[in-house]
This record gives C-alpha cells, sequence and structure tokens, in this order.
C-alpha cells in the first residue's frame, strides 16, 4: 500500500492566515511530521504533496523515508501498489486508525462528534489515480466502507489542536536536557529541549514540552497538556495550563493562559487573563470558517492569533478569538470574537 500525505494549504486564518495547517505543532513536532511517520507505519512508502518548502522540510524530518511529489506524479507512484492511503498532512492520525482504514480498503474515515470534517483520510483503489494530473485528490467512491475513526484531529480546528497535544505529551518520555534552573520544581514527563532555559521558582507539572530557544520563568506556574513551542516565552508569575504556545509568541508577565492557544509572535501584555469556563457549565464554542461551532469541551479558553497583541489587564472570555494581527486596549474586557468572522 501507496501513503500519499496531501498537503491543500489550509490555514485557520484567525490563528495565522500564512502559516500552513500542516506545520502547526504537536508535543514539539509539525504535525506533517507525525502524520507520516504513522502512515509510514502502516503503508511503508510515504508520498508526501506539497506546494509549501517549509512543510516539505518538516516531512523530510519525520523518522520515516519519505518522497516528495508533484500532484502530477502520485499517479506513477500508486501504479505499483494496489490501494492508496491518502492522509491530509493537517490531520493528526495515529498508525492504528490508518491500519483499520487500510485494513477496511476501500474505506473512508467518519467521526461520531458531530462535527464532521473536510478532511477525511481514506484508503482507495490505485487505479483512482489514473489519469489524475491536477492538484485535488481522487475521492472515495460510495462503495468505500465508513470506517469509525474518533482519533484523526483535524488541527485546523483550535479545540483539536490542544486534544492532539494532550494524546502526543501523555506519551512523551521525561527529557532535562536544557538549562534548568537548580530552583525549579520538574514534575513527571517534562521534556526541556536543549536551547531552552527553565529559570529560578518556576514549576512545570507534566506533561509539559518547552522547545529550544523557549524560556520559563521565573516563578511561572506550567500544567499539563502544555507544549511551549521553539523561541516562545512564558514569564514572571505567569500561569499556563493546557495550551499551545506558537513558535515565538510570549506571555511575559503576570498573566493566566488555560486551554487555549497563542498563535505565532502573539503577546499578552502584563496581567492578561484569560477564561476557560462556562458559568452554566456548558461546552464553549469557538469560531470555525465563520461559524461558532461547539468545541465539545467543558473547559476551553481563547484562540490569539499570530501577531496580536493584548493590552495589559486584558480580560478575554471563554471561547473568544482575537485574530492575527488585532490589538486591545489596556483594562479591556473581551466578550466577542475580534478580527474574525464569527456566526
Amino acid at each position: 500500500m501507496l501513503g500519499v500525505v496531501w498537503d491543500d494549504g489550509r490555514t485557520h486564518d484567525p490563528l495565522s492566515p500564512s502559516l500552513p495547517a500542516a506545520r502547526y505543532p504537536i508535543a514539539g513536532s509539525p504535525v506533517v511530521a507525525r502524520t507520516v511517520d504513522a502512515a509510514a507505519a502502516v503503508a511503508g512508502d510515504v508520498v508526501v504533496v506539497s506546494r509549501d518548502s517549509a512543510v516539505r522540510a518538516a516531512a523530510r524530518s519525520a523518522d520515516a523515508s519519505v518522497s516528495l511529489s508533484e500532484p502530477a506524479d502520485v499517479a506513477a507512484h500508486a501504479t505499483t501498489h494496489d490501494h492508496v492511503l491518502v492522509v491530509p498532512a493537517s490531520v493528526d492520525a495515529p498508525a492504528d486508525v490508518l491500519e483499520t482504514l487500510a485494513d477496511r480498503a476501500p474505506a473512508v474515515a467518519v467521526r461520531d462528534d458531530g462535527h464532521g470534517t473536510d478532511a477525511t483520510a481514506h484508503s482507495l483503489p490505485a487505479d483512482a489515480f489514473a489519469d489524475h494530473d491536477d492538484a485535488t485528490l481522487p475521492v472515495p467512491s460510495s462503495a468505500a466502507a465508513p470506517v469509525s475513526c474518533d482519533g484523526l484531529y483535524d488541527v485546523r480546528r483550535p479545540w483539536e489542536l490542544l486534544a492532539a497535544n494532550e494524546r502526543a505529551l501523555e506519551r512523551q518520555e521525561r527529557t532535562l536536557a536544557g538549562d534548568v534552573h537548580p530552583d525549579a520544581t520538574c514534575r513527571g514527563a517534562v521534556v526541556v529541549e536543549e536551547g531552552a532555559h527553565v529559570d529560578a521558582g518556576v514549576v512545570l507539572d507534566g506533561p509539559v514540552f518547552v522547545g529550544s530557544g523557549a524560556t520559563v520563568g521565573p516563578n511561572a506556574y506550567v500544567r499539563g497538556a502544555t507544549c511551549i513551542d521553539v523561541d516562545s516565552h512564558v514569564g514572571h508569575g505567569v500561569e499556563v495550563k493546557n495550551s499551545v504556545i506558537f513558535p515565538g509568541a510570549a506571555a511575559p508577565h503576570l498573566s493566566y493562559v488555560g486551554d487555549s492557544v497563542l498563535g505565532p509572535g502573539a503577546n499578552l501584555g502584563a496581567g492578561s487573563v484569560v477564561a476557560n469556563l462556562r458559568h452554566d457549565g456548558r461546552d464553549v464554542a469557538v469560531a470555525f470558517d465563520g461559524q461558532r461551532v461547539s468545541s465539545g469541551r467543558r473547559k476551553f479558553g481563547a484562540v490569539v492569533g499570530a501577531d496580536a497583541r493584548l493590552g495589559i489587564g486584558t480580560r478575554v472570555n471563554a471561547g473568544v478569538t482575537v485574530g492575527a494581527d488585532a490589538t486591545t486596549v489596556p483594562g479591556e474586557t473581551v466578550m466577542r470574537d475580534r478580527g474574525c468572522q464569527s456566526a
């Protein structure tokens, strides 16, 4: 079986209109690298299709051996196989789910969470690629068997990015390769990469990932499952819980960030606080593709887009999106989405 990991370049625009979802971080690795490894565990031979050079580089960083191809070249690869396993590069798909799809080929993944997805993994006969020379993947026929695959996470949905990180961080092994101050405390499955710095008084309550070039503290409290990606900063007196902090994002002073996603280069002014729980206990809704969609999560904080700037003392309500390049004024309470379309 041939594995095809297909990047259509899609993004979650409020988070970052220029960063393909295939490059979103999951426990310190781009999702495309994780997807390539999972596909290779099932298919062996994997082809990655992407127009984005950084996505192609991320695919090469995977442990699996892959070849990179133009869309029109996939048919040539497919001719030497009976079936093809297709996985979108923005979907975190564990190997056991993909193995089920492969075993039941032709098959299409379906999910029972009520959201559906337009980024669905599937398996199909190789001859579906015959004479297929455009940039659109063949889709499964009506004969494809539906396979329940609730373990697929489309990371364009911010709440599924959190879920994918939770799953990955639960499996990481403790590694303290970076500069960890003697007065810092690391509990459980904590990874501090070489080149990261953890200052005095910091408590990292795993599972937590701190990427190369990132700095934490002093006196910060970071709880699982949190990914502090490369070159980001969590500063003095900041508490972070179950969040994904993209490269270059910063929460420098006296803030609370819970169950949230901070996009690349985002900055929270001192004393910014994110709410992550509705008073009525209902699931939090989040903006996605112009609508407000239930996250299925009782706790979800905020999405703060790339290079957004929150003024000091900003309060952000649960489920609010502050889009890329948006700003708030000091002391503002943000109750509605800003800088993005939502219903």
